[in-house]
C-alpha cells in the first residue's frame, strides 16, 4: 500500500526561497527610487515593459507556450482589470507613504487570500491555526495604522497600499481558479506565463495611455536619474522578471503551501530597506506590526 510521504524539500530550496522573499521585500523601496523622477503610471508602465520582455524571452527560449488562447480573453480581460488597478493603487500608495510601511501593508495579500479563500475555493478552510494567525496580523496591520505618522498625506497612501493588497488577493484567487478546466464544457486551464504574458499585455498600453493623458510630460521629470532607472530595472527585471520565473521553476517541483510560510520575512526586509535607503523612521508600532504580520503570515501558510 503507498503512502503519501511528504516532499523533502532540500536547504538549497529553502534559502532560495528565502531570498526571494529578500528580493521582494526591496521592491517597494525599488518603487520609490523610480518615483523620485518618474510619475506613478509613468513607473508602472515601464516597470511592466522589462517584466514582459524577460518573461517573453525566457518562455521563447524554453520553449513555454506563452500566447493565451481566445477561450481565455474574457478571463485575461478580467484579471487585467484587477491587475491595473492594483498597481496603480500600490504605486500611487507608495509615492505617498513610507517604503516600509507600504512593504508591509502589501504583503498582508496572503492573509486576504486566505479569508477569501475560505469562504469562494471549496476544500480551503480556515482551520484554528489560521484563523489565529488572521487575527494576530490583522492587530499588527491594526498597529501600523494607530501609530504616529508624519502627516494625513501617509494616511491616505497606507489605504491605498492597503487597496492594492486586496487587489492582489483577488488576482491570486483568480489565478488558482484559471490555472484549472473550468465550465461545462471545461475551459482549457492557463500556465502561469500565460497569465503573466496576458496581464501584461492588457495593462502596459493601459499604464502608457493613462501617463499620456494624466501625467503629461511631468511623467518622467527627472529621465537622466540613475537612482531611479536602477529602482526601475530592478523592479521590472528582477522582481516582475526572473523572481517569477525562480518561483514558478520552485513550485513545479514542490509544494507551495509550504514554501510560502518563508514568506514571511518579506514586510521585515521591506522595513529594513526603507531605514536603509530612505532613513525612514522605525517606530515601535511599526515594528511591532510587522512583528505580528509575520507571525500571522507564518501561521496562515503553515
Amino acid at each position: 500500500m503507498k503512502t503519501n510521504t511528504p516532499i523533502k524539500i532540500p536547504f538549497r530550496i529553502v534559502m532560495a526561497v528565502l531570498f526571494l522573499a529578500f528580493m521582494w521585500g526591496g521592491n517597494a523601496a525599488a518603487i520609490k527610487m523610480s518615483l523620485t523622477a518618474f510619475q506613478p503610471i509613468a513607473v508602472a508602465g515601464i516597470r511592466f515593459t522589462f517584466g514582459l520582455i524577460v518573461i517573453i524571452s525566457w518562455a521563447y527560449l524554453n520553449k513555454i507556450p506563452f500566447l493565451p488562447r481566445r477561450c481565455h480573453w474574457p478571463r485575461l480581460f478580467l484579471l487585467g482589470t484587477v491587475f491595473v488597478i492594483q498597481i496603480l493603487s500600490f504605486n500611487w500608495g507608495t509615492k505617498l507613504t513610507d517604503a516600509g510601511r507600504a512593504s508591509l501593508l502589501l504583503n498582508t495579500h496572503p492573509l486576504l487570500i486566505a479569508l477569501i479563500s475560505h469562504f469562494f475555493i471549496a476544500g480551503d478552510r480556515l482551520n484554528i491555526v489560521k484563523s489565529i494567525g488572521l487575527i494576530i496580523a490583522f492587530v499588527g496591520v491594526s498597529f501600523v495604522f494607530i501609530g504616529r505618522v508624519s502627516s494625513t498625506q501617509v494616511r491616505i497612501g497606507d489605504a491605498m497600499v492597503l487597496t492594492s493588497s486586496c487587489g492582489l488577493a483577488v488576482i491570486n484567487i483568480l489565478l488558482r481558479r484559471y490555472m484549472v478546466p473550468q465550465g461545462n464544457p471545461p475551459i482549457e486551464a492557463m500556465n502561469q506565463f500565460q497569465i503573466l504574458f496576458g496581464q501584461m499585455v492588457f495593462g502596459v498600453p493601459i499604464y502608457y495611455v493613462l501617463s499620456w493623458f494624466l501625467e503629461g510630460q511631468a511623467a518622467a521629470y527627472g529621465f537622466w536619474s540613475l537612482s531611479a532607472w536602477i529602482g526601475l530595472i530592478f523592479q521590472g527585471v528582477i522582481i516582475a522578471g526572473f523572481c517569477f520565473i525562480a518561483w514558478s521553476s520552485i513550485v513545479k517541483r514542490y509544494p507551495p503551501g509550504r514554501l510560502s510560510s518563508l514568506f514571511f520575512t518579506t514586510p521585515i526586509w521591506g522595513i529594513a530597506f526603507g531605514h536603509l535607503l530612505f532613513q525612514e523612521e522605525i517606530t515601535g508600532s511599526l515594528v511591532g506590526g510587522a512583528g505580528l504580520v509575520a507571525v500571522g503570515i507564518y501561521l496562515v501558510n503553515r
